[in-house]
């Protein structure tokens, strides 16, 4: 998975002026961080390699994507198909550390999302205002644990306002951009083949 503050780099790449709730829907499918398995398997990552992208077009087919929350959900989903197939594996594959390979790869991807949040006029002002979504008429349709939002917000609206990493000597500045670039032409090709109606009301 790309850290937080990269899926709100790919949403704001692909809709400048989403609405808040779209970016949202970008990020909150993580906020399942308290149940590991219940996250792996919300994110498709307990299908076999080979089905998942089938499986990820069949899980678009049961949102209603012409809602800025789901729509946001999807790419979500697909940002994260994209980059487990991708930097990801590429990482866990070429790791030869000492120290257990999850925790150096979390620690790569803080650095990532920070140097993302440093680097955009736009991230902080949209964290701001991602600050008051309990004035938002999400209607939840994950049925995500609201103690579990307001967590994961609380969080993520300070990390991202006050902290400031270095830049990964894995997942670079140049990395991120290229495969965010990359990642959102992707979709815009992936909806028109096989969400048109969508693909039409959206792009």
């Amino acid at each position: 998975m790309p850290a937080t503050m990269m899926h709100l780099y790919a949403g704001h790449s692909l809709l400048p002026e989403g609405s808040d709730l779209f970016f949202l829907g970008c990020i909150l499918p993580d906020c399942l961080d308290f149940d590991r398995e219940k996250k792996d398997r919300f994110h498709l990552r307990d299908i076999p390699p080979e089905d998942r992208f089938v499986t990820l077009i069949r899980f678009g087919q049961g949102l209603d994507l012409k809602k800025d929350f789901d729509f946001g959900v999807f790419l979500h989903l697909y940002l994260d198909y994209l980059w487990d197939n991708g930097p990801q594996k590429a990482h866990r594959l070429s790791y030869t550390g000492k120290d257990l390979w999850f925790r150096v790869y979390r620690g790569h991807l803080a650095k990532a999302g920070s140097r993302v949040a440093q680097r955009f006029s736009w991230a902080k002002p949209l964290w701001e205002r991602l600050r008051e979504y309990r004035s938002l008429p999400l209607e939840n349709s994950l049925a995500l644990p609201e103690e579990e939002i307001d967590r994961f917000m609380a969080f993520n609206v300070r990390w991202h306002t006050e902290e400031a990493l270095e830049e990964s000597e894995v997942f670079t500045d140049a990395l991120v951009d290229s495969f965010i670039g990359r990642a959102v032409e992707s979709f815009r090709k992936f909806l028109s083949d096989f969400f048109p109606e969508i693909a039409r009301l959206w792009l």
